[in-house]
């Protein structure tokens, strides 16, 4: 995306006065803002930390005055079934704690066996089993529980162990009337009622929220701090009083238990106060933003008088260069006065009459050359090519481009094409230079062969601006280096691979073919020497050649064959279906060689024996070397046990001679 030079100011001048003071204003509002609700937050903290140790207080009460009653041994009595002897002074004890007056929310007190059957209550009755006899199973010696508050009835109960020197032998319980805590509570909350104390137990049913005496979790009417309640409890369950802070309440929360270790409660307070409340900017503050508003507002204006003068001149001369850009040569830009507009307006005059004179020099050498030259321009998306080219290529340059199969790939087969097409690729991505022989189709159809050099001219951000190359005609050179290569590879009286390219081009299809099998046969002529000394050299070099057509016969497209050299010959199997038949193959190749060459000159048929050895890859070897070895080795074995055969290789041939095939 382009952006002019006024647009490009107007927002770079803009950033510059506008960033600051957006950070003024965020920052001040944020700071204000923080600090706040900092303060707001530390009161709350405080109130609940005041208030919350008197619940501590009426707790420790609770469990102090439980666990003084279970030390009587007339409760212990009455826990193990004596309580016939001792029910008078048993019930003297509960009318003594039992007096409204001394604790008006004591509603009952109840002495269990272990098994959690009633013994007594405060009201003398007996037999039932108790309500919560659930706990009961699972409370230890010495340990004290507080219940969850009951929502039928609005009552908790404190739950402790009735023991003798050495084991619990019952237990005593006081039920409590949930107006303990919420006549503590402050019904109509803290600041200015925007605040709340309130009890949680386990559950997260609530006590004194809001000024309702108990809130059932599901009931409580603000979602956020219901989740809050819950996450807080499951959570911090049984952890030490701490701050937390919420997205939408601040506050503090922490555990009621009378400060003793052997007391198991859950009961959480909290004191809370909702964030919207205290998110407030102190009105100092809001007068500063205006002042900063009104101030960046006139900076932005004088900004746009500023701009406006600067970039005026410079768009004369972008017009100006556009119609010079459209063709017109003769267009100059206009040079007024002494500023540095015209010293540059001057210099771009005499660069424009650079360029003119180097077009005619550049067209002028390409005409006197035998190279084809091309020059493709990036920004205006045009394609030249010298008048040579056009004479022997069939090419449109118009809407040409080096990539759209209209110029040079237009000209080659599909594959050589995407090798050219690769080859640029690397070219524009790198921006340096590229180098290629390609095969390319003239005026006349013939194919040539050509080499193509290309270039990148970058400008001085290196962005690309132009490719310029050459292409020249080597279809002499490269057809002379092809036969030349072709030589090099090939054995001259067989055809076939030499030693090095088979060995090269067999450790390649083992590379190529890491997961699947490439099977090798050594075939080694029997008695050759006795052929070469009775019927001469000539006779021998028509053996060879015969037993060259016979493999590539048999071989077909299943793989490759070469000359090692003198007698010996390899053939290698890529073909799976042949591969899985190698030794059909095999008796094949021994076959056509019994059938003979007959050599006229001695009118005689001259039967030809060998011995093949056979190794594949990868049971017995994932190189070329090692592949070759045991196939020499295999072809060794056969020469051992009567040669004109085949073997498949073994590392064990020495023993296992049933493995011999007889044709």
């Amino acid at each position: 995306m382009k952006i002019g030079l006024k647009p490009l100011l107007s927002v770079v001048l803009l950033i510059v006065i506008l960033i600051p003071a957006g950070v003024v204003i965020v920052t001040g509002l944020s700071t204000s803002s923080a600090q706040s609700t900092h303060l707001k937050t530390d009161e709350v903290i405080a109130l609940g930390y005041a208030q919350s140790a008197g619940f501590d207080v009426l707790l420790d009460e609770c469990v102090a005055s439980l666990v003084a009653l279970a030390q009587f041994e007339e409760v212990r009595q009455t826990a193990v079934g004596n309580y016939n002897a001792v029910r008078d002074e048993v019930t003297g004890l509960f009318e003594s704690f039992m007096n409204e007056t001394a604790n008006p929310h004591l509603l009952n007190i109840i002495i269990m066996d272990t098994g959690g059957t009633e013994r007594m209550d405060a009201f003398g009755s007996a037999g039932d089993r108790f309500f919560a006899s659930a706990l009961v199973e699972n409370l230890g010696r010495n340990e004290t529980i507080i219940s969850d508050i009951n929502l039928d009835n609005n009552t908790f109960f404190v739950l402790t162990s009735v023991s003798d020197e050495d084991a619990v032998i019952g237990f005593i319980c006081k039920v409590y009337s949930i107006e303990l805590f919420t006549s503590c509570l402050n019904v109509r909350g803290f600041f200015e009622g925007e605040g709340n104390l309130f009890i949680t137990d386990r559950n997260g049913n609530a006590l004194g929220l809001d000024g309702v005496p108990v809130t059932r979790d599901t009931q409580i009417a603000s979602a956020p701090l219901r989740e809050l309640i819950n996450d807080t409890i499951q959570s911090a369950r049984d952890s030490e009083m701490r701050e937390f802070r919420s997205n939408t309440y601040v506050g503090a929360y922490g555990t009621i238990n009378g400060n003793k270790n052997a007391v198991n409660s859950g009961w959480f307070w909290f004191a809370t106060y909702p964030r919207a409340a205290i998110d407030t900017v102190p009105s100092p503050v809001i007068i500063a933003m205006v002042v900063v508003i009104g101030l960046s507002l006139i900076f932005i204006f004088a900004a746009f008088i500023l701009v406006r003068k600067v970039t005026a001149p410079p768009h004369d001369m972008i017009i100006k260069m556009r119609k010079i850009n459209e063709g017109d040569m003769d267009e100059r830009l206009t040079v007024t006065g002494k500023d540095e507009y015209s010293y540059i307006s001057e210099s771009f005059n005499e660069m424009l009459d650079e360029i003119l004179i180097s077009g005619k020099m550049h067209r002028t050498i390409s005409e006197l050359s035998d190279n084809m030259l091309f020059e493709w321009d990036f920004k205006k998306q045009t394609l030249f090519v010298s008048d040579n080219f056009l004479e022997m290529f069939e090419v449109d340059t118009k809407g040409a481009t080096l990539l759209n199969g209209r110029f040079i790939d237009g000209l080659m087969e599909k594959e050589e094409a995407e090798r050219y097409k690769i080859d640029l690729d690397k070219l524009l991505r790198n921006h340096d230079s590229m180098h290629g022989e390609y095969q390319i189709i003239t005026k006349a159809g013939s194919v040539i062969w050509v080499s193509v050099r290309a270039h990148c001219v970058l400008d001085r951000l290196n962005e690309l601006l132009r490719i310029v190359g050459v292409i020249t005609n080597i279809n002499s050179e490269k057809l002379l280096s092809l036969q030349l290569s072709e030589r090099a590879s090939y054995d001259f009286l067989s055809g076939l691979y030499n030693r090095n390219t088979f060995m090269r081009e067999l450790q390649s299809e083992i590379t190529r073919t890491a997961t699947s099998r490439v099977g090798v046969i050594f075939i080694d002529v029997d008695d050759f020497k006795f052929i070469n000394d009775t019927y001469g050299h000539d006779t021998g070099d028509e053996i060879i050649k015969t037993v060259a057509n016979i493999i590539k016969e048999k071989l077909g497209s299943a793989g490759f064959a070469g000359r090692f050299g003198g007698d010996e010959f390899v053939m290698c199997v890529t073909e799976e279906e042949t591969l899985n038949n190698i030794g059909k193959l095999a008796t094949g190749v021994l076959e056509l060689f019994d059938k003979g060459y007959r050599a006229e000159k001695f009118d005689v048929t001259l039967k030809i024996k060998a011995s093949l050895g056979v190794a594949i890859s990868p049971e017995h070897g994932r190189s070329n070397e090692t592949l070759l070895a045991a196939a020499d080795e295999a072809m060794y074995f056969v020469k051992k046990n009567g040669k004109c055969n085949y073997h498949i290789y073994n590392p064990e041939e020495s023993v296992i001679t049933e493995l011999m095939t007889s044709i």
